[in-house]
C-alpha cells in the first residue's frame, strides 16, 4: 500500500498514512483538532482547511463557494489523500474561549447556591462532606510497645476519633511506615467516611491542613470543573473548556456512532479524561499550589452517553431500540480506576442516570432546583446540546428528552457557532430598513452566531416580515440583504457583510438553516406538550419554569416565546438557574445525604419515551411553524404581531 506524508500547519505536525485516507481521520490520528459538529458527514461545513499543496481527491459539496475552492479551501471530511500534502488549518483557536456557564470562587455565597444549600438544610440535611483530616501524634514503637505500624495507626484513630477498623488500600499501606517516620510519628490521615465505614485515603505531613474535592459538569459541548475546600465549602478555583470530543461530532448520536469504529471508544474516553478533564484539574491545582494527593473526593455529572464514554463503556445500545444503557447507577470508583489526576485513592462519584437520554446532569439539576420539595407544578428545561425536560413537584417527577440536536449550539447551521469570542449573541432588525444591529462576544469581529443570537435572529426576521410562519424568506422584502443562493437553491439573509466579518466571508442564514432551527425548537415545545398531557395538566397549571443549560445564559425569553420555543406565559414565571448540573454536583460534594437524595431522585423519575406516544409527531408538526399552528397557545405573540402590523 502506497504511503503519503501529510503536514499540518501552523501546528507543524506530520503523519504518514495510506494513500486514500480521509483527511479528517488523518488529522485526528495526528492529534490535530478539527471541529466537525456533524461527525464528518459533510453536512455542517465547519471542518474547513486549506490545501497548500499535494494531490488529493474531494467529494462535491455545495457548502463551499467557487472562490473558496479556487483558493484551496476544502472540507476535511470530504477530502482524501492521494499524495504528499501540506494542509493549513483555518481555525486553530476553535476550542479557546468557549463560554461555559460555571460557578466561580465566591459564588458559594451567591443567592442561587446559598438558596440551594439552605433548601437542603431545611430538609434536614447536615452539611458534611464525609471528608476530614485526622491529626495524630503517635508514640514511637519501643521494645515494650512493638505494635505493627498499621495497627499503631489504627489504635490512635480509635483512641482519638472513635474510628473502629478503618479501611486502607494496599497502595496506602505501602506508604504507612515511611510516612510515620518522615514526620517523627506525627501524621495527618486523609479520611473519607460514608454511612457505616471509614477509609484512610492518604497520609500527609502534620503541618499541612488542606483537604479538597472536585465537582464537575461533563457536558456534550463543554466541561466545567471546580476545586472546593471540603472543610469550608469555599470554591477555591474553577476552569472550563470545550469537551474535546466535539471533534468527533457535536451531538451524542454522532459520538455513539463513532465509538463503534475501530479505536473510536478509546479515543473518545481519552478525549474527555486525558484531553479535557485532567488538563483542567492540573491547571487549577498548579495555579493554587494544591497537592493532588489532598484531593480525595470527586463528583461528576453528565448525560447518559457522556457517563458511558467517561468510563470507556460501549454506549451502542443507547441509540438502538429499545434504547438501553449499560448502567443507570455506577458503583463508586477510585480516581485510579478512571485515570483522574488527583489522589489515586480518591472516591469518584458519577451521579446516576435516569434513562438512555436523561442522565446524571439532569438528576443533579433537579437536586439543586429543589423541585422535589415543592407543592407547586414546576417545569425544568435544560437547553444545552440536548434538550431535556422535567415536570413535577414533591409528589411526582416526569421527564423526557427531545431530539433537538446541536442546532442551538451552532451545529449544522451555516452561520452557527458556539458561544465564544466573535459569536453574535444578540440581534435586532430594523422594521423599516431591515438592517441588523448586533452584539458580539469579546468585542471581536463577528465569526458566526451562537444559540441566543440564532433565537433572536429567527424572532427578528419573523417580526420584520422577512420570513413567514413556515420559515420561508420573502422575495418581496426591499433589501439587498435578501438574495438567492444558486448553489443551495434557497433564499438567504445576509447578517454581516464580508468586509465586516472576521474571515472575510458573508455571515448568512438560509432557509435550510431556518428549517433546522424550527425543527429543533419544535422538538422542545412538542416534548413539553406531551409531558404536560401525560400529567393531565395544561400550561395554566404550571407555576414556575426553570431554564438551565448553556443556551439559556444569554437567552432573551421574549424572543424564545416569539418563535415558539418556550410557552407563552407570564415572563415572571421564568427563572434562569445557570449550570444547574454543576450546582448539584457541588451540593453532592458537600452533603453526604445529597448523594443518597440524587439516587432517590433518579429512581423516582418516570421517563417518557416520546417516540412511543402517538400524539408526539402531531405535536411536533404543529410546533414546526412560527410560533405554532395553534395561535391560541401564543396570545402574546399574536398581540405583538398586531402591533407590528399597525405601525
Amino acid at each position: 500500500m502506497e504511503k503519503c506524508t501529510v503536514v499540518f500547519n501552523p501546528a507543524k505536525k506530520s503523519i504518514i498514512v495510506k494513500k486514500g485516507a480521509n483527511l479528517l481521520e488523518v488529522a485526528r490520528k495526528a492529534g490535530i483538532f478539527i471541529d466537525a459538529p456533524c461527525g464528518g458527514k459533510g453536512n455542517c461545513g465547519k471542518c474547513r482547511v486549506r490545501v497548500v499543496s499535494g494531490e488529493h481527491r474531494m467529494e462535491f459539496t455545495s457548502l463551499l463557494k467557487e472562490e473558496e475552492l479556487k483558493n484551496g479551501i476544502r472540507l476535511a471530511c470530504l477530502t482524501f489523500v492521494e499524495g504528499d500534502m501540506v494542509v493549513e488549518l483555518q481555525h486553530v483557536d476553535v476550542v479557546e474561549g468557549i463560554f461555559v456557564e460555571d460557578i466561580k470562587p465566591g459564588d458559594e455565597k451567591s443567592e442561587r447556591i446559598e438558596k440551594a444549600c439552605k433548601m437542603l438544610m431545611e430538609q434536614g440535611f447536615k452539611r458534611d462532606s464525609g471528608a476530614f483530616s485526622a491529626y495524630l501524634e503517635l508514640p514511637p514503637p519501643t521494645l515494650d510497645d512493638n505494635v505493627a505500624d498499621l495497627e499503631r495507626l489504627k489504635r490512635e484513630l480509635r483512641k482519638k476519633y472513635g474510628i473502629n477498623d478503618p479501611m486502607f488500600s494496599l497502595n496506602v499501606m505501602k506508604k504507612v511506615s515511611a510516612k510515620l517516620r518522615e514526620g517523627d510519628f506525627r501524621v495527618r490521615g486523609l479520611i473519607l467516611k460514608d454511612k457505616s465505614s471509614y477509609e484512610v485515603l492518604g497520609l500527609d505531613g502534620f503541618y499541612t491542613d488542606g483537604i479538597y474535592g472536585i465537582c464537575a459538569d461533563i457536558g456534550t459541548t463543554t466541561v466545567a470543573v471546580n476545586l472546593v475546600d471540603l472543610n469550608t465549602g469555599e470554591i477555591i478555583a474553577f476552569a472550563s473548556s470545550a469537551n474535546l470530543q466535539i471533534q468527533y461530532g457535536g451531538d451524542v448520536i454522532s459520538r455513539i456512532i463513532y465509538s463503534g469504529e475501530e479505536g473510536g471508544l478509546d479515543r473518545l474516553r481519552k478525549s474527555i479524561v486525558d484531553g479535557t478533564i485532567n488538563p483542567l484539574i492540573n491547571k487549577i491545582i498548579l495555579k493554587n499550589n494544591v497537592k493532588k494527593e489532598n484531593i480525595i473526593l470527586c463528583v461528576f455529572a453528565g448525560n447518559t452517553t457522556m457517563s458511558h464514554l467517561f468510563l470507556g463503556i460501549d454506549p451502542a445500545n443507547i441509540r438502538l431500540e429499545p434504547y438501553i444503557p449499560v448502567f443507570k447507577e455506577c458503583p463508586e470508583l477510585k480516581a485510579k480506576d478512571v485515570g483522574i489526576n488527583v489522589n489515586p485513592e480518591a472516591k469518584v462519584i458519577l451521579l446516576p442516570n435516569v434513562a438512555s437520554y436523561v442522565g446524571g446532569d439532569i438528576v443533579s439539576g433537579i437536586l439543586a432546583s429543589g423541585i422535589w420539595t415543592q407543592d407547586k407544578n414546576i417545569l425544568f428545561l435544560d437547553l444545552g446540546t440536548n434538550g431535556e425536560i422535567v415536570l413535577g413537584n414533591r409528589d411526582y417527577l416526569l421527564t423526557c428528552a427531545c431530539s433537538a440536536g446541536p442546532a442551538f449550539e451552532g451545529g449544522e447551521i451555516s452561520c452557527g457557532m458556539r458561544a465564544a469570542p466573535g459569536a453574535i449573541e444578540s440581534i435586532k432588525i430594523d422594521r423599516d430598513t431591515f438592517e441588523p444591529s448586533i452584539n458580539v462576544l469579546g468585542g471581536k469581529k463577528p465569526k458566526g452566531v451562537c444559540g441566543s443570537g440564532l433565537i433572536d435572529l429567527i424572532a427578528e426576521m419573523f417580526l420584520s416580515g422577512i420570513i413567514d410562519s413556515k420559515g420561508k424568506i420573502s422575495r418581496e422584502v426591499p433589501s439587498d440583504r435578501i438574495r438567492y443562493d444558486e448553489d443551495l437553491d434557497v433564499m438567504e439573509y445576509v447578517l454581516v457583510r464580508d468586509k465586516d466579518s472576521y474571515d472575510g466571508r458573508d455571515i448568512t442564514i438560509n432557509e435550510i438553516d431556518i428549517d433546522n432551527l424550527l425543527r429543533a425548537k419544535a422538538a422542545v415545545y412538542s416534548g413539553l406538550s406531551v409531558l404536560l398531557n401525560s400529567a393531565g395538566l395544561t400550561l395554566q397549571d404550571v407555576d414556575k419554569i426553570i431554564i438551565a443549560g448553556g443556551v439559556g445564559s444569554n437567552l432573551h425569553i421574549r424572543n424564545a416565546i416569539n418563535i415558539g420555543l418556550l410557552p407563552d406565559v407570564e415572563e415572571s414565571k421564568y427563572y434562569y438557574m445557570g449550570n444547574a448540573s454543576l450546582i448539584g454536583s457541588y451540593l453532592c460534594l458537600l452533603f453526604l445525604e445529597a448523594r443518597d437524595k440524587a439516587k432517590e431522585i433518579s429512581d423516582s423519575m418516570t421517563y417518557i419515551e416520546l417516540s412511543t406516544f402517538p400524539s408526539y409527531m402531531e405535536e411536533f408538526i404543529k410546533a414546526c411553524f412560527i410560533p405554532h399552528t395553534d395561535l391560541n397557545l401564543f396570545p402574546g405573540v399574536v398581540s405583538l404581531l398586531e402591533k407590528v402590523k399597525r405601525r
